[in-house]
């Protein structure tokens, strides 16, 4: 395929027959359960058979996903452009950086990418541009040109964060109109639904794998429920978790102490819920996954997969990371490396492998991860417990599959990355940030620098900065390196508030 599909395997073992037979039979008894699985007629051509080396559009539409707060989230869209390659699509609902393209083309050796830019109209514009795949269909300009490249076989595949509904409408209405092939690279609908959904995870992980392999838990559909599930898991555990099933990250989180509601009644249980549900916008008939929240966690693990069509290759497991999570509702701010011992590297790879095969057998194609946590006095005695499933891209599929375009396998590259508030950043724009940083911005053609930067419309959306740090070792002292990149910034915010010449500044070496 393009350059961004360089998928490497780094599985430190195999499923034997026994463990793979197990997961097609999991998946065989879900396929009899849940007929919404399928694709109807008029999708099921779309689904990716192959996948072969031939221009794709990216596509992050984000409609699907569940949010709590009404914070603009189009930025998202922008992180797909590290995954996109020479003579693909990208579609963002706003206009490109001029100064970062050229940096992912030239600096990062990215390739050219066709940038579409699709106007939504009012009820589109008025959510954010979350709905992008609506607006690229809208837009009569986009569809034109990307129904002329379908019919110049300049365009053979859908690639979006994740397989949503919008998705799949938007391969139909283009197949229509150009009646040429097209692919969707991911799960149908109900399947990705599946995949995200942290209480069908709960019981897939604790049906395969014991009721031990996840924390104590249920899945609800009314506060009064709810209330009762918190009293049952009070001997269990000293937090609990009330988790939007559908949401991303931490967002959809609420967590609280059980000792400070220990003595209540179920009706006075039932009235904070209600009093504090709203805040995640629920409603009773919602569905609520009502968890305990470990608190004795030493490590919070992710698997990176890749599952490619048909049953004939199994799926691939790129990497082991460490996420860093921060904050009462975890949630995620960068990962590096991890480093486990031997006998539980081996048990997470092989029950990430046979969870990653049910989802094949399901018809899920493409990136998928699993979220976990170690809990324990140390690594060689903690119990593993799964937490959820991001049937999506994601904030450490990306980088890494960053890093394997850039060196070819990230494991070549010691890397991390962080996501550093910066107040005021807001305020600049990506050539000050690069001004800032000087030499130290990687750059592949002389190989120079430490630091290679993404999403600079999260900076001007959130203050936040994407980076990832390109390491020299594994000891290296990572936060200590982050803080000074993030100082580096907040001088420059200084400077450009106060109206200075950006070129005014020294880099001081990271």
């Amino acid at each position: 395929m393009n350059d961004w599909f360089p998928v490497v395997d780094h599985a430190c073992c195999r499923l034997t027959d026994d463990e793979t037979n197990f997961a097609d039979r999991v998946a065989r008894e879900l396929l009899d359960r849940h007929a919404e699985f399928g694709l109807d007629s008029l999708l099921a051509e779309f689904q990716a058979t192959d996948l072969s080396e031939a221009p794709s559009l990216h596509l992050d539409d984000l409609s699907e996903i569940r949010r709590v707060n009404d914070s603009d989230q189009s930025f998202f869209q922008e992180r797909a452009r590290v995954r996109a390659g020479e003579g693909d699509y990208l579609a963002t609902s706003w206009h490109a950086d001029e100064t970062y393209e050229d940096y992912c083309r030239e600096q990062l050796g990215l390739g050219h990418v066709n940038r579409i830019h699709p106007r939504g109209d009012e009820t589109l514009e008025q959510s954010d541009g979350v709905h992008l795949a609506e607006a690229i269909w809208k837009d009569r300009r986009t569809r034109r040109e990307l129904v002329h490249a379908i019919r110049q076989d300049g365009l053979r595949y859908l690639q979006p964060h994740m397989g949503s509904h919008a998705v799949w409408r938007l391969a139909l209405l283009l197949h229509q109109t150009s009646h040429r092939p097209l692919q969707v690279i991911g799960a149908p609908p109900g399947v990705t639904e599946f995949a995200n959904d942290k209480g069908q995870f709960l019981q897939l992980v604790q049906r395969m794998f014991g009721p031990h392999a996840a924390p104590p838990g249920h899945v609800v559909w009314n506060t009064a429920n709810a209330a009762h599930q918190i009293q049952k898991l009070s001997g269990q555990a000293c937090c609990v978790a009330l988790k939007l099933p559908n949401a991303a990250g931490g967002e959809g989180n609420l967590v609280f102490a059980l000792d400070t509601i220990r003595d209540w009644s179920l009706t006075d249980v039932d009235r904070m819920l209600r009093d504090r549900l709203p805040q995640l916008r629920y409603e009773d008939g919602d569905e609520l996954v009502v968890t305990a929240w470990q608190t004795g966690v030493i490590a919070a693990p992710s698997a990176q997969l890749w599952l490619p069509p048909g049953d004939d290759t199994m799926p691939v497991l790129e990497g082991l990371f460490i996420q860093r999570i921060e904050g009462d509702e975890g949630r995620f701010i960068g990962f590096g490396s991890a480093y486990l011992p031997t006998d539980l590297r081996d048990r997470m790879t092989r029950q990430c492998l046979q969870l990653a095969r049910v989802y094949q057998r399901l018809g899920y194609v493409g990136r998928c991860s699993f979220d976990m946590v170690l809990i324990g006095q140390d690594l060689e005695s903690s119990q593993m417990q799964f937490i959820e499933c991001n049937g999506r891209w994601g904030g450490t599929s990306l980088p890494m599959t960053l890093m394997n375009r850039i060196f070819g396998d990230w494991k070549s590259q010691p890397f991390t990355t962080r996501m550093l508030k910066v107040p005021g950043s807001r305020r600049l724009s990506f050539d000050d940030v690069m001004k800032a940083l000087g030499r130290d911005v990687y750059d592949h053609r002389d190989k120079t620098g430490n630091l290679i930067l993404m999403n600079p419309r999260r900076m001007s959306v959130c203050d936040e900065l994407s980076v990832v740090l390109l390491k020299k070792d594994w000891a290296q002292d990572v936060e200590e390196c982050f803080a000074r990149i993030a100082g580096r910034i907040k001088d420059q915010v200084a400077l450009v508030s106060k109206g200075r010449n950006g070129d005014s500044i020294r880099p001081v070496a990271s």
